[in-house]
């Protein structure tokens, strides 16, 4: 399962999510497959890549990878984490 961390702060801007970690004064953003997986949280891997697939008709691998990239850019700058 991954969470969102509690602490970060979320706005859209021009259509594009930021999501900013106050602590470290990083901002970043999300397009619209990343809006998706991040609204959808909290959710295991394995969901989110189904929604993912689903939403956009990716192939099941491709859409795992997607995530996995999106989940471990999140984890990298402590905007989420597997709980």
């Amino acid at each position: 399962m991954w969470q969102a961390n509690p602490e970060v702060l979320v706005t859209d801007l021009d259509g594009e999510l930021v999501l900013m970690h106050p602590a470290r004064s990083e901002m970043f953003g999300l397009n619209a497959p990343g809006r998706l997986l991040w609204q959808a949280l909290p959710r295991s891997e394995a969901a989110l890549a189904e929604l993912l697939a689903g939403h956009y008709g990716l192939p099941a691998g491709q859409a795992r990878a997607d995530v996995a990239a999106v989940l471990t850019a999140l984890q990298d700058r402590g905007l989420a984490r597997p709980t």
